[in-house]
């Protein structure tokens, strides 16, 4: 936390890690130069709707010392600030892909524009949040352009993607990047043991299962099912190699008939076949699935480092063809056939 100037405190923003991003968005706060879009990038569950979330309720806040100057840091007990941690400010907007549906549409982007247009109900800005924007199809991101070139005087957009080459250069020209980068396990064990009280050896596997997303330790933590879900999903992990064609195809059937929970799929198996290369290399102290020791040394012996590369490229595509929107039952067949047999 060294880069923090004297007059920063990291904790005011409630935030574990993503010292570098807070600095950016505070200096700019400091300096009264709050420019009218931004995009934060990073993983998946890293923390990234929660930062927008923060920089929303520091630019709404009412509780500063002045309450006709900026404030550079929430308060959390203002009225402002406590609407925006419910999610029911009438001057904050969050629009993302409806469930269901495959990308973010162009009448959501046009509902934006008319609600920029308004004045602000209660606060001294319009916030508008664009959780995923990777996921806007062309249309809706082109019309979305013409509020970046010409934006209200007092609208700011603040917009999350894993990656900005998933964007248009066009959107990644009129926007100021706030990259966000993974946690260190230790970061993330001690936040699970200080801030939500979780036990220390449950905390250390947790944290390792995180992978440097903060977001994702959280959710496993509040949600009592989501690590039960994900040993059953290295259970079929495990069992694949061993199946028959027949039933791998049935395995995809069963996974396509649930696209809102395929996409975090996709990524524990891409967790686990990177640690089956590691495996495979020696190198267990670098794996992410460190219950699973036993099952990964074993198989990694008879699939070898090679073949076991050759799925998580196979993954990588299968991810990307999703994202253009090939049939998902079809992409996760081609998958089936691309994972080694071992008897």
């Amino acid at each position: 936390m060294s880069e923090a100037s004297p007059q920063t405190s990291l904790s005011d923003w409630n935030i574990v890690g993503h010292e570098h991003a807070i600095n950016t968005l505070h200096r700019m706060l400091m300096a009264q130069r709050v420019r009218h879009a931004y995009l934060f990038t990073g993983p998946e569950h890293i923390g990234k709707a929660l930062l927008a979330r923060r920089f929303a309720q520091t630019l709404l806040c009412t509780g500063g010392p002045d309450p006709k100057a900026a404030p550079q840091n929430p308060c959390y007990v203002c009225l402002s600030c406590r609407k925006v941690m419910h999610g029911n400010h009438p001057d904050v907007h969050y629009i993302s892909r409806p469930p269901g549906r495959q990308f973010i549409l162009i009448e959501q982007v046009r509902a934006l524009q008319s609600d920029s247009a308004r004045r602000t109900l209660e606060g001294r800005r319009n916030i508008f949040i664009i959780d995923g924007m990777h996921e806007m199809n062309l249309d809706a991101a082109n019309c979305l352009l013409k509020t970046l070139e010409e934006p209200e005087l007092d609208v700011v957009l603040l917009l999350t993607a894993p990656d900005p080459g998933l964007l248009l250069p066009t959107i990644l020209s009129r926007v100021q990047q706030v990259p966000m980068h993974l946690l260190t396990t230790s970061q993330i064990k001690t936040a699970l043991e200080e801030r939500w009280h979780v036990e220390p050896d449950e905390a250390s596997l947790i944290a390792a299962l995180a992978a440097g997303r903060m977001g994702w330790a959280v959710q496993a933590v509040k949600d009592e099912d989501m690590l039960a879900e994900r040993k059953a999903q290295l259970e079929t992990l495990t069992e694949l190699p061993s199946l028959s064609k027949v039933k791998r195809f049935d395995v995809a059937q069963r996974l396509s008939a649930d696209s809102d929970k395929l996409r975090g799929i996709l990524e524990l198996w891409l967790l686990w076949w990177r640690d089956m290369v590691l495996a495979a290399n020696n190198s267990l102290d670098l794996i992410v699935n460190v219950d699973m020791r036993g099952q990964l040394q074993k198989q990694a012996a008879k699939i070898g480092s090679s073949e076991a590369q050759r799925v998580v490229r196979a993954i990588l595509r299968t991810t990307e063809a999703l994202e253009q929107n090939v049939n998902a039952r079809v992409a996760l067949e081609v998958l089936m056939l691309d994972v080694p047999t071992i008897r």
